[in-house]
């Protein structure tokens, strides 16, 4: 079993919320109010799996919470606070335990979220739980493509899987490029501002977020919206072509399926690319269009010299 056969288990289980509440299966989830909307988001690093060597325990911290940031941005969500727990293993002292706080610290002023206490505990290895919560009248959720939509991102693909292959096997890289793609590991920049004003002007017809890989990332699109997605134009830059020439690689595992991009995938009518792209300048950020909405059986192609080429439904996910 997989991650997703073990969510799957658990929901046939004990069954979906009460209507009221948000399903499960989305970025996060929510629970009405008089006011509004309760958004959370839970999310876990585990250190055997999700930290590479030779990245600082104060990064780890800060990534912690930018994953559940990154959640956020991709619903539109500003969030407000958060519950940290950790799971720290026996021997670690307290230099590495104010360095694990200086992360938080950054992450918090970074992000502007308040950490309002959560809980420890004893692991096998460190283990960070952050638990987020937001406000808002309403989220751009997984589902809403529709046929004509645009299909965008928030910034270019590839670097991240790439710096994971150089720190864990060592490929080689012009150094520039290292430093980019190593970046991308160890320091994710989740695009909060960017995703709040897509949604805060109604641009956007759904949105995830890709730290699950970019096809993945599509196919939730396309079996939410139970639409097809044909894309024309993968977004990455030269470098990571080079990259992927130099060590032997596939470029399309690198861009597809690679990975902790933490960018924003989302749809939007054609009718507001202009506006989008002005919304996107800003604030200093960028609109990538990669293709388009198709209607059709909730299935993702890649246009080679004309002809659709099948993407396959595979992504990052534990267990596998």
């Amino acid at each position: 079993m997989n991650e997703l056969d073990i969510i799957r288990i658990v929901v046939e289980t004990i069954g979906q919320p009460k209507p009221r509440f948000s399903r499960i299966g989305d970025d996060v989830a929510y629970l009405p109010t008089k006011k509004g909307r309760v958004v959370i988001k839970s999310d876990m690093l585990v250190e055997k799996t999700d930290v590479p060597k030779g990245m600082k325990l104060w990064q780890v911290a800060r990534k912690s919470m930018a994953m559940c940031v990154s959640d956020f941005a991709a619903k539109g969500v500003i969030p407000s606070a958060a519950l940290i727990s950790l799971g720290i293993p026996r021997g670690m002292g307290e230099r590495e335990i104010r360095e694990l706080a200086k992360g938080f610290k950054k992450a918090k002023g970074e992000f502007g979220v308040e950490i309002l206490g959560g809980d420890t505990n004893e692991a096998e290895g460190l283990v960070i739980d952050c638990c987020m919560i937001g406000f808002a009248d309403a989220i751009v959720e997984r589902k809403g493509a529709k046929p004509g939509d645009l299909v965008i991102t928030s910034g270019f693909f590839g670097y991240s899987s790439s710096g994971l292959k150089i720190m864990l096997d060592g490929l080689k890289a012009e150094p520039k490029f290292r430093e980019r793609a190593v970046s991308a590991v160890v320091m994710p920049q989740p695009k909060l501002k960017l995703g709040v004003a897509l949604a805060r002007n109604n641009i956007i017809s759904s949105s995830i977020d890709s730290s699950d890989g970019l096809a993945f990332s599509l196919y939730e699109i396309a079996n939410n919206g139970r639409v097809g997605i044909e894309i024309d134009s993968l977004p990455m830059m030269g470098d990571v072509r080079i990259f992927a020439d130099m060590n032997g690689l596939d470029l399309n595992d690198l861009v597809l399926y690679g990975g902790e991009e933490y960018e924003i995938v989302a749809t939007m009518p054609a009718d507001e690319l202009d506006r989008a792209y002005k919304v996107a300048k800003r604030i200093g950020e960028k609109i990538i269009v990669i293709g388009k909405v198709i209607e059709g059986i909730p299935k993702v192609y890649l246009l080679v010299n004309g002809k659709e080429v099948s993407v396959e439904r595979r992504g990052w996910v534990h267990f596998k």
